[in-house]
């Protein structure tokens, strides 16, 4: 019973004191708003833009696991970007995607994330694409820094020595391939002189018609490799970076922090002032 009595009274006590105070802590808390809001607003704008994006760089790596697959890699080479900007190391920035230090100094905010996909239990799985969000402070040059992040990824000597090896092993199995239907073709015309190559396994279950099949199976192989040698690059685009211009001023993430961080100052500052007409009472 003295425990509800003792928390009713508190609970009275503390709405009393907001009465007692709400002209000082709606006046403070209105003033740290309203400052917020005018300092947003003559600071400059920026502007949101996103792109969509892949990059072979997985595939020069060879990764197979889907878990792993991902685009891991590409991925964590933009999110590095946004370390120089953090840092405001504007003269690495503008060295690694070819632009000048002012330009680069535009950009305010970098970041890539992977896209999943879920399947009929819900499960996410990795897909090859991934999102680029950008924030810049001068939307004229959205165009200039989506062509930087190619030349980026495009000298990354890590990804060219991985990219030469990938090409080179395509080329070798590409003629691995035109040899094996070489030799198909060869045994296919073969049998149709009605020469005898019982002797020979290769052909001992096959007729022409499985040759055939094999031919067609080698060069849909080959067709796949040729297009990935000259589709996989470093980095494509799948969507650019919209060109917005729509201006951003994040007047809500700040208005309400700096709301926030006010109105715990207003309470704090009417206790400081009860304390101090108490304690003045007291004296007299």
């Amino acid at each position: 019973m003295e425990k509800e009595l003792s928390l009713e009274k508190l609970f009275s006590e503390i709405i009393l004191f907001f009465i007692r105070n709400k002209f000082l802590i709606i006046s403070i808390t209105i003033a740290g708003v309203v400052s917020v809001i005018l300092f947003q607003k003559l600071k400059p704008a920026f502007f949101k833009t996103t792109a969509l994006a892949t990059s072979g760089i997985a595939a020069y790596e060879r990764f197979e696991d889907d878990d792993i697959l991902n685009q891991r890699t590409a991925i964590n080479m933009i999110n590095n970007l946004q370390l120089d900007i953090r840092k405001e190391d504007y003269e690495a920035l503008s060295k690694k995607l070819n632009l000048t230090f002012e330009e680069s100094s535009k950009i305010k905010y970098i970041e890539a994330e992977q896209i999943f996909r879920e399947d009929k239990d819900e499960k996410k799985h990795n897909t090859p694409k991934f999102q680029i969000h950008l924030d810049v402070r001068d939307n004229s040059l959205i165009t200039t820094i989506q062509k930087g992040i190619v030349n980026y990824f495009n000298n990354n000597s890590y990804i060219n020595t991985y990219q030469d090896i990938y090409n080179q092993t395509n080329d070798e199995i590409i003629k691995s391939i035109d040899d094996e239907i070489n030799e198909l073709k060869s045994l296919r015309n073969a049998k149709n002189t009605n020469i005898d190559f019982s002797t020979h396994n290769i052909l001992s279950s096959r007729d022409e018609m499985d040759i055939q099949n094999q031919i067609v199976d080698l060069k849909h192989k080959k067709s796949i490799i040729i297009t990935n040698n000259k589709m996989l690059q470093p980095i494509t685009f799948v969507e650019d970076f919209s060109q917005t211009t729509i201006e951003e001023r994040e007047v809500i993430v700040w208005g309400s922090a700096v709301g926030f961080l006010s109105f715990i100052l207003s309470i704090i500052i009417s206790i400081i002032i009860e304390v101090k007409q108490k304690a003045l009472k007291q004296q007299s």
